[in-house]
């Protein structure tokens, strides 16, 4: 058996001028490449300090010279020396097990080589079809998650009495009563905590890539466009390999129809990662254009269901090209909404969508490849009209306020996309993005009942599998990354501090890198930002009078948050005494943080998502799943559910 290494080899002596350790031969791939069968990938020869010779490319033997183009001259690592680069794009390997490509280079200089071992997974024609949903809470840690399920379920199930007592719940959230769990590592190519564009590259290609890296492996020639490319650097970020998303493979080879839905702008980079290749996420422009021109589906579109909110990005009056995107779409068929009203009057028989919720009035921004501003949908929070803390940001809808919440989105993305019958097989990506976006800047109302709205949306998925018979719908919902949120208790603070937006103390701390501030409203025991002392819990009492016992955050026990119309978001007001005690977070970076992240799964298959594992196998599983016969799998789930003798949750 193969195992994964890395060769980059010099094999000739020094040549007069020219030390050979400057002289490398590179395939541009990780070094734990991990493929499906006939999976395809863009092959790029690097070689530094060498501008031609006579290519060999094998694999396991057989020469894959012939599919090369090359040597085209370039500047790898800007360093202003010629080099050359050899590519055939597209690529795949039909026959799984281990590939060695090996890559040798002659020249006058000396003989050069690399080789790169990769895994490719069997995916034989299944006998029948699964459809496959992929939830994603953007930064939805296992707090964000239990943040959730306090604030939702906590709520009076009959009048006085609440939903969680005792420490128990009467039910859990739809994502915790799904059977299978496990746990997920997610470290970018090139860093301990990554952001969105490499994490939602692992949870779409099964390989891991560099931040801001949407489906491509790194190059040489990244320097060109460094942290941000422009309209003149933009080609050096699409020059990357580009690796085959499983959205994109499951249509090319087996027919599946698509589906992208977000919160976010269709152009952020989860969404971007599932249909569309380039080395910097920040290309919105680009990203749109490959939405409708895939380069891995010969130009035609990838997705047959858009939705979300950047609608600035598809405007002719500030793309650069002045094309309408969205009248190109309604030229290939599909149907264009704007608003939840026209979202409602979709039905399964439209084949294709796209509903773009809201567009930033704006202009092209100074680097020419993306608008200057980016309209994300409005959180759950501001669509229900909840009034928002006093440390919170007051909403602005831009003159979209008829925007759809995800569950209802979710619903109209799996009726088309299973269509009329509801036998197409489908893949479907649903992202709740403020989760992370509003905990970038400390929000917790803002991102807390995002996690509910995305709870609601996979309780749709949920409601529309069970019924099937047979199971044919894998459904797995996990996060990307972390967010520094963390659960401190419970806070009393009446409606009157909670929502003061007048009095507030600005505070500074100064410290070895710089000063820090802070502005600290009424509101903070229930939201304490990173420059406040998280303080006391207090002492260890226990027991009933525990209840009124006052620490830095307020009582003990549990919150008591109303839910007066039922909808199951609490409107998170007093009502009738009753609503102030809330849960009480904190809150130490801006940032991304690293932690295991939550996952869960139900469906034929489920029972693979079990255990600790990394992020980039999360496809691959569902890939595993559909090309399977999990049945026995299957069985032995049930019988761990179904069978009377073994513990039950409470609540699931």
């Amino acid at each position: 058996m193969f195992r994964f290494r890395y060769v980059g080899i010099l094999v000739m002596p020094l040549v007069a001028g020219i030390p050979a350790w400057g002289q490398l031969l590179s395939i541009a791939l990780p070094e734990r490449t991990r493929l499906l069968e006939d999976q395809r990938v863009d092959l790029v020869i690097e070689a530094r300090n060498l501008t031609a010779g006579v290519l060999k490319v094998t694999a396991n033997g057989a020469d894959l010279s012939s599919l090369f183009t090359g040597p085209t001259p370039v500047d790898l690592d800007c360093d202003t020396v010629r080099d050359a680069v050899w590519r055939a794009n597209l690529v795949s390997f039909k026959t799984p097990g281990w590939v060695r490509l090996e890559a040798v280079l002659t020249t006058p200089q000396g003989t050069f080589r690399d080789v790169r071992d990769i895994w490719v997974q069997p995916f034989p024609r299944p006998a029948s079809f699964k459809n496959l949903i992929l939830y994603i809470g953007d930064g939805m840690t296992e707090a964000w998650r239990d943040a959730g399920r306090i604030v939702s379920r906590s709520v009076e199930t009959v009048p006085g009495v609440p939903g969680l007592r005792e420490g128990f719940y009467d039910r859990l959230l739809e994502m915790d009563r799904m059977p299978v769990s496990g746990a997920i590592m997610h470290h970018s190519l090139d860093k301990l905590i990554p952001d969105s564009a490499p994490t939602a590259t692992a949870l779409a290609t099964g390989n891991k890539t560099f931040d801001g890296g949407l489906s491509v492996f790194p190059d040489g020639t990244d320097c060109g466009f460094g942290s941000a490319s422009n309209a003149a650097t933009i080609g050096y970020a699409l020059d990357n390999p580009r690796i085959e998303t499983i959205a994109e493979y499951l249509k090319r080879r087996f027919g599946y129809r698509i589906g992208i839905v977000t919160t976010a702008s269709v152009a952020d980079a989860t969404p971007a990662a599932f249909a569309s290749h380039s080395g910097d996420r920040d290309t919105a422009f680009e990203i749109v254009r490959q939405y409708l021109e895939n380069p891995l589906l010969n130009g035609q579109p990838g997705p047959d269901v858009l939705m979300g909110g950047g609608g600035e990005s598809f405007d002719p009056n500030i793309r650069p090209d002045k094309r309408d995107i969205l009248a190109e779409f309604a030229a290939k068929g599909y149907k264009i909404v704007k608003t939840a009203t026209e979202l409602r009057s979709v039905r399964a028989g439209d084949e294709r969508v796209v509903g773009i919720f809201k567009t930033a009035q704006t202009t092209i921004h100074s680097s020419g490849v993306r608008a200057a501003s980016t309209a994300h949908m409005n959180v759950a929070y501001d669509k229900l009209r909840l009034l928002r803390p006093g440390s919170e940001p007051l909403p602005s809808f831009g003159g979209w306020e008829d925007q759809p919440f995800l569950d209802l989105m979710t619903q109209k993305a799996i009726e088309v996309l299973a269509g009329p019958g509801g036998n197409q097989p489908f893949f479907l990506m649903v992202e709740a993005a403020s989760i992370d976006k509003q905990s970038h800047s400390n929000h917790f109302a803002g991102a807390a009942w995002d996690v509910i709205e995305f709870d609601k949306a996979v309780g749709v998925g949920r409601a529309w599998a069970s019924p099937r018979r047979p199971k044919d719908t894998l459904m797995v919902v996990t996060a990307d990354h972390g967010q520094s949120m963390v659960i401190i208790g419970v806070a009393d603070i009446p409606d009157a501090d909670y929502f003061d937006r007048t009095s507030n103390l600005r505070i500074s701390i100064s410290s070895p890198i710089g000063t820090h501030s802070a502005t600290v409203y009424k509101d903070v025991n229930a939201n304490v930002r990173a420059l406040i002392p998280y303080g006391s819990a207090g002492g260890g009492r226990t027991g009933p009078p525990a209840e009124n016992y006052v620490d830095a955050y307020g009582t003990f026990g549990f919150p008591d948050y109303i839910d007066a119309d039922g909808d199951g978001y609490p409107e998170n007001r007093e009502t009738g005494g009753k609503g102030r005690r809330r849960l009480a977070v904190g809150f130490r970076t801006g940032n991304h943080t690293y932690e295991t992240l939550p996952l869960s799964a139900e469906g034929p298959g489920a029972l693979l998502f079990t255990g600790y594992f990394d992020q980039t196998e999360v496809p691959l599983k569902m890939a595993a799943a559909v090309a399977h016969d999990t049945s026995d799998l299957d069985a032995a789930l049930d019988k761990l559910i179904y069978t009377a003798a073994f513990p039950r949750t409470p609540g699931k």
